[in-house]
């Protein structure tokens, strides 16, 4: 891996999603993003939050490492505009790859070359109130921003709190996760004790709670066949401008995701809800 070609991708995603906030700024068609009362009170525009968001690459102080900020929204724009966004997107695609090839051959290359990366483009740091900041955010560099070449009449915006994230293990592979914790510990030894009871062939699972995710749902009427679309998204949604079409009819959801999950929990879920080893995550499947 040419890290000098990694270091010119990264560069050229920078300038190129600066270049898209500045056409989303001149030629956007209409906007909703919803804002916070501080956000509000504080002046920030719906575009501004956009764009913010849009450029968003660093941690920010005192940010959990697994935390990845986003925002939900929509934004009518031209045809140059949606060009920009798949430009974006493909440099994305392509500094995730170098990154992961570069992390999986010469990971120590990657540490060093990480830290230089997260300190390029201060001016732009500063702009964005991230002045001093030194850590790259992957998740949110890479991530893709959703763009759709068509027109939706409805988008319904709805909180997905019901993402889990499942690998089945046997019990050997369970046994060895709990050895390699600290076994002197009592909690650690009693997980030990109950997992090496099991049949050998009992099928277990690594159970782990997915963040909340946004889920959107596109509704098209543009003269094919009537058609929806949904997906999960982090970012402001892009999508054609009409000049003939209001903006898209949608809900208004809260912010912030709820703190528990609304949707009713599976009369047939087939693991239990509790963790049999709650140490590694490890739950039992329903008898």
């Amino acid at each position: 891996m040419n890290t000098t070609d990694l270091i010119d991708t990264f560069d050229a995603l920078i300038l190129a999603t600066q270049a898209l906030c500045k056409s989303i700024r001149q030629n956007h068609e209409g906007v909703w993003v919803p804002l916070t009362p501080a956000e509000q009170s504080d002046g920030l525009s719906q575009i501004d939050k956009a764009c913010r968001i849009f450029m968003d690459f660093w941690y920010q102080d005192g940010q959990d490492g697994r935390e990845t900020r986003s925002c939900f929204g929509f934004i009518a724009v031209d045809d140059h505009t949606l060009d920009l966004a798949h430009k974006v997107n493909r440099l994305k695609e392509t500094f995730k790859r170098d990154v992961q090839s570069l992390q999986k051959h010469n990971k120590q290359q990657w540490l060093e070359l990480k830290g230089q990366l997260a300190r390029r483009h201060p001016a732009l740091q500063s702009q964005l109130h991230f002045s001093g900041l030194s850590r790259l955010h992957l998740k949110q560099t890479w991530r893709t921003i959703t763009v759709t070449d068509r027109t939706p009449i409805r988008i319904g915006f709805n909180w997905y709190h019901s993402g889990r994230s499942i690998q089945k293990l046997s019990v050997q592979q369970a046994y060895d996760a709990l050895a390699r914790l600290d076994t002197s510990s009592p909690h650690i030894q009693t997980q030990l004790s109950a997992v090496s009871k099991l049949p050998s062939h009992t099928p277990l699972a690594k159970v782990q709670n997915l963040a909340p995710t946004m889920r959107a749902n596109l509704f098209y009427e543009d003269g094919k066949t009537p058609s929806r679309h949904a997906m999960n998204i982090s970012l402001p949604i892009l999508f054609k401008s009409h000049i003939e079409r209001t903006l898209p009819q949608h809900n208004e959801p809260e912010i912030d995701p709820p703190q528990q999950r609304q949707r009713a929990v599976r009369s047939d879920r087939k693991i239990e809800d509790t963790p049999f080893l709650p140490s590694i995550r490890v739950h039992r499947y329903n008898q």
